[in-house]
């Protein structure tokens, strides 16, 4: 039977065929200081939850969860002290290629944003059942998100690393990764996807990104 839960600093759940939200970002990319507040805050307040009476004391760390990752992403977005290799175009353009290599494959690609320092990822994995039974899926005939994520974050790393003629970690090991659990939550995610660079004073309009995708609007 193949894991669909997986624990680094943060958990990851991965269930098989399920759509996803991903952010990775660069080695070095927030300051170490920002990133033990925000993480003693998230540890901090999981304590008090598993230790009060909490009506759904999971539903409220799964909260906690998002508020940990925008607490991130604002980081990521707003202090700007650590590395950002993306702001290079052709930098994009091979981590862009990569995304795509894997689209009708591994992944049916909703829509993703590179940002100078991170990237965001919405993929829906359900591509790779056509035509399997559940009981005969393995290791070898799916492949899931986190060997997805080596696959996108590695083969980048290598090209890139070579392009600008450097050696060593390009991105951070972990990534976040969150499962899609409805339609309306989907739409909420795509939109906050897209607008990222607007969020961020990059640009005034989501459309005038360079490094913006959104499959429903990719033939406008």
């Amino acid at each position: 039977m193949m894991k669909t839960f997986y624990r680094s600093n943060l958990p990851h759940i991965q269930p098989i065929g399920g759509t996803f939200f991903i952010t990775f970002r660069l080695k070095g990319s927030l300051p170490l200081l920002y990133l033990k507040k925000i993480r003693s805050e998230l540890n901090d307040k999981i304590f008090e939850i598993k230790t009060s009476r909490y009506l759904d004391a999971n539903e409220a760390i799964y909260n906690q969860r998002k508020l940990f990752f925008k607490k991130m992403d604002w980081g990521l977005d707003q202090i700007i002290d650590g590395n950002d290799f993306l702001k290079n175009e052709k930098v994009a353009e091979i981590i862009a290629s990569k995304i795509h290599l894997y689209d009708g494959e591994l992944y049916d690609l909703l829509a993703y944003c590179i940002m100078p320092n991170h990237v965001h990822l919405v993929f829906d994995t359900s591509i790779q059942l056509q035509g399997k039974e559940n009981e005969n899926l393995n290791l070898k005939n799916y492949i899931q998100v986190n060997e997805i994520l080596r696959k996108v974050k590695g083969g980048s790393a290598f090209e890139v690393n070579r392009f600008l003629n450097r050696k060593g970690k390009f991105w951070q090991r972990e990534s976040y990764d969150h499962y899609v659990r409805s339609g309306k939550e989907l739409t909420n995610i795509i939109w906050y996807v897209i607008r990222n660079p607007v969020v961020a004073k990059l640009v005034d309009n989501w459309e005038d990104y360079k490094f913006t995708y959104w499959k429903d609007c990719s033939d406008i």
